[in-house]
């Protein structure tokens, strides 16, 4: 038998003040001697090596966390500006990309496991266009087709540039040749490229959009549209409507709605369009919120900006359609993350929330964030967070989850284990970048990647933050009652809750509303070897359902008691 026990699996692997225009790059002459490239080793999960990687799991997931490197080069050079995905038809690949000067100048590097994100291989993306590469972005299809955008140009802003996409079939271990979107348009420089796919069902599902910044004269954000898997790419279409913009990202809904959202400099603010027609056109800007500013500096000095976050539920479960955007901005005295969400399809915001628990006002900045819906509907997202370093100077990565639509947050996690010094090693291209990545097929097993400096210079980090099975025999004696968490949740008709307890002892539960007030009692015996199951349909003692809100479930064994929150929705 089996049961949940929520954990942080956080594993090493072995293997070698504010600006008042926007930014369009960092500094480009970055040329220094080349180093080799690591050799690779290429092989997908075997059934023998899924068992091993479970044992692994087994044997670690008890109280002990680890990070781990992704990147496998020997060099000092950097790594920084991460995202990863998941492969949506097989969970247990998964694909990162990055900012790597592994060579002495900009390229993308990529790294792909099969394992769950324990192992992984890496190497450098191929030469598109021109010799230099930057701001990697990651989507995939229904079909478990990956796709990279990325940057090309030859050491320059005032020189030739472009921005191409390239394809995996094979969950990230070979990439198709580049395919152009946009390459070289005089005097103006493409900048801060991210790619979304439909990933409906629908009329345009499949259809992958790349939005950008244009630096010219004026600066504008621009989207560009595939139909065809990524073999061509139509002329972009504006989406600004005014200029004085940076740093958009592009999701798509489940009717289809393509939505991109930027920071804005005039006023301070994230503004936001749509396309109903598949990207072909944009309507009218909306504001989604002021903002302190659009982008600043915190200590280090490291840049960051005010953008959004942003991702839609397409789960066609309790949120279906909500829309919610991460962003950072100024609390009292420092740098908060903060969420909003819509339900109209980005016309109206809820109220912000702030998303980092630590005490209001204390001084920590919290920067970087990202945001992914997991496909049960959980809100998962990471930052970078200071709240461990009185000076403010030093960053670890939390993740924060919201079970019930961004109404609100479970208690942040820490995900590093070492503390970060963002002025480590080389500082050239911008310190520690200006993203980090986050992928979750389920919000039981999150696989965050950031910039770490714990060796002396930043490479990229990857963990696992996982809720898993694990073998009860390998566990300590059970002395006291232990409880998974609540599944599904929120809930609709019904809700169970997995444990584990000391044999023979019975189980009580008392679930009450949010006055306290007692609804109903549950008992449970487990089986021979402590595990079992409680359930609740929603309804009174009486056997009549209660209303849709927030409810308690209090259970004791053995003189040991917890408490679970329960969100019921109707």
């Amino acid at each position: 038998m089996s049961l949940f026990i929520p954990t942080v699996l956080l594993c090493i692997l072995t293997v070698l003040p504010a600006l008042a225009t926007p930014r369009t790059c960092d500094w480009l002459n970055d040329d220094v001697a080349p180093f080799p490239l690591a050799s690779l080793k290429l092989s997908a999960a075997s059934e023998s090596q899924t068992q091993e990687r479970d044992a692994f799991l087994a044997d670690r997931l008890i109280w002990e966390p680890l990070n781990w490197k992704i990147n496998s080069d020997a060099t000092s050079e950097l790594q920084n500006e991460q995202q990863v995905i998941v492969n949506p038809i097989d969970h247990d690949n998964l694909v990162a990309v990055w900012r790597d000067f592994r060579l002495g100048h900009r390229r993308v590097g990529v790294g792909y496991s099969f394992d769950g994100g324990i192992t992984w291989h890496d190497s450098l993306l191929e030469e598109p266009s021109y010799p230099r590469h930057s701001d990697p972005g990651l989507t995939c299809d229904r079909l478990g087709n990956i796709y990279v955008v990325i940057l090309s140009y030859t050491g320059s802003t005032s020189d030739p540039n472009g921005l191409f996409v390239l394809k995996s079939t094979d969950g990230g271990v070979t990439w198709d040749d580049a395919v152009e979107v946009i390459d070289g348009v005089p005097s103006v420089f493409e900048d801060k490229e991210l790619i979304a796919c439909d990933r409906s069902g629908g009329t345009h599902d499949g259809n992958l959009y790349v939005t950008w910044a244009r630096f010219g004269m004026d600066t504008d954000i621009l989207s560009a549209r595939s139909t065809d898997g990524a073999s061509s790419f139509d002329a972009p279409a504006q989406v600004s409507d005014t200029d004085g913009v940076q740093w958009p990202v592009p999701a798509v809904g489940p009717d289809g709605t393509v939505y991109v959202a930027w920071a804005n400099y005039s006023p301070a603010s994230i503004r936001l369009d749509r396309s109903y027609d598949g990207g072909a056109t944009f309507g009218t800007d909306v504001t989604v919120t002021t903002t302190y500013t659009a982008q600043t500096y915190v200590d280090g000095p490291v840049l960051v900006f005010s953008y959004p976050a942003m991702d839609c539920d397409i789960t066609d479960g309790l949120f279906d359609g909500r829309l919610y955007i991460a962003y950072m901005d100024r609390g009292d005295g420092d740098q908060d993350i903060f969420l909003r969400y819509s339900d109209d399809g980005g016309t109206t915001w809820s109220s912000p929330l702030r998303v980092n628990d630590d005490a209001y006002g204390n001084g920590a900045d919290q920067f970087h964030p990202w945001l992914v819906v997991s496909e049960d509907g959980v809100v998962n997202v990471v930052f970078y967070d200071r709240r461990n370093d009185p000076g403010n100077l030093l960053m670890d990565v939390y993740v924060a989850q919201s079970f019930d639509g961004g109404a609100s947050f479970e208690s942040n996690v820490r995900v590093t284990t070492v503390s970060s010094d963002p002025t480590a090693g080389s500082v050239r291209a911008g310190l520690i970048g200006e993203y980090i990545g986050l992928a979750a097929a389920s919000s039981e097993r999150l696989h965050p990647v950031w910039t770490d400096t714990r060796e002396g210079n930043q490479d990229t980090y990857t963990a696992i933050v996982d809720t898993t099975f694990v073998d009860v025999a390998e566990l300590p004696p059970i002395t006291s009652l232990r409880l998974s968490p609540p599944y599904p949740n929120p809930f609709r008709d019904g809700v169970e809750i997995a444990f584990h307890a000391p044999h023979a002892h019975l189980i009580t539960c008392r679930i009450v509303d949010v006055a306290g007030r007692e609804v109903t009692r549950l008992s449970t015996t487990p089986s021979d070897d402590g595990t079992g199951t409680l359930s609740w349909d929603g309804a009174d003692d009486r056997g009549s359902p209660v209303s849709s809100g927030v409810y308690f479930l209090k259970a004791t064994s053995a003189g040991t008691s917890e408490t679970l929150k329960l969100i019921l929705l109707h």
